[in-house]
């Protein structure tokens, strides 16, 4: 399935204090191999989960060792007045932070966005596996080699995403994504030391405590893989997909405790944004 990415002909951002245009922006200073960043959704207006993704962007910094002193309130203010500025209710928006020449920068910009149609949701994506190993999971820091790597198997082989597997054969996340797996009605995943924690990985954790489905928090071996019944990966854009493919290896995507997860997922981030826009009718 073709999947066009969404850009914007308008686009402002916030450099340190300063609103720039694109065309003024050196966006290569905030893709080093020690740029620290965050990515969060827009869905009406609402960035959503917005309170998570501060705290692991705060873990971030600590995990790099440095200093972290940016205020919530004013992180969430940023984002509000970038939307109003460009004009956007629906898409990515990137934090970014870096340092050039030993100054401390940040930005805060739109990013290109690709969702998942309704066939992807309903037929599930192809995927395959990466042979590579992130540094320091735990923090969302751009690791250029993986990130090239991952983007050449994917347009070399029209898949949605590759999954990561290590030095000891086991798969650990996507290269952008989580990635659970599913044997009768027990979900898999691994754990929170060997990969960047997604924000929507945490959220379907709790979904799936609350609708009282068992989870095993393990990697899946590669060999092991065809003795699972489904496979569905999770993030910011994605949010819950189901996989119909790991190479050659089919899945199904339409198991029914599947289905009931993302629906109940889907009414987490319809309530959140309720509760959003409630709280800002109320102040």
């Amino acid at each position: 399935m073709f999947r066009q990415k969404v850009e914007f002909s308008m686009n402002f951002y916030l450099a340190n204090q300063d609103w720039i245009h694109e065309s003024d922006l050196d966006s290569a200073i905030f893709n080093s191999n020690s740029t620290i960043y965050e990515v969060v959704r827009l869905i009406s207006g609402i960035p959503l989960f917005l309170e998570d993704h501060f705290l692991r962007l705060g873990n971030s910094f600590r995990i790099k060792r440095l200093e972290f002193d940016l205020d919530f309130l004013q992180f969430k203010a940023n984002i509000t007045e970038l939307a109003r500025r460009n004009q956007v209710l629906d898409g990515n928006i990137k934090f970014a932070y870096s340092e050039h020449n030993h100054i401390p920068m940040y930005i805060y910009g739109f990013i290109p966005h690709s969702y998942p149609d309704s066939e992807d949701y309903t037929q599930g994506v192809k995927t395959d596996l990466l042979w590579a190993e992130r540094e320091n999971p735990n923090a969302k820091i751009i690791q250029h080699h993986i990130r090239e790597e991952a983007n050449q198997l994917i347009k070399k082989n029209e898949l949605y995403e590759v999954l990561l597997v290590d030095r000891n054969g086991m798969i650990t996340e996507g290269s952008r994504s989580n990635v659970f797996f599913v044997k009768g009605d027990v979900f898999y995943t691994a754990p929170v030391f060997q990969v960047l924690v997604g924000i929507t990985r945490q959220k379907v954790v709790d979904c799936l405590k609350e609708l009282n489905y068992p989870l095993i928090e393990q990697a899946v071996k590669v060999s092991e893989i065809n003795q699972f019944d489904a496979v569905f990966l999770t993030g910011t854009s994605p949010k819950i997909l189901p996989v119909k493919s790991i190479g050659d290896l089919m899945f199904d995507t339409r198991l029914s405790i599947v289905k009931k997860l993302i629906e109940h997922y889907d009414k987490l981030i319809t309530q959140y944004i309720l509760n959003q826009k409630s709280t800002e009718t109320s102040a």
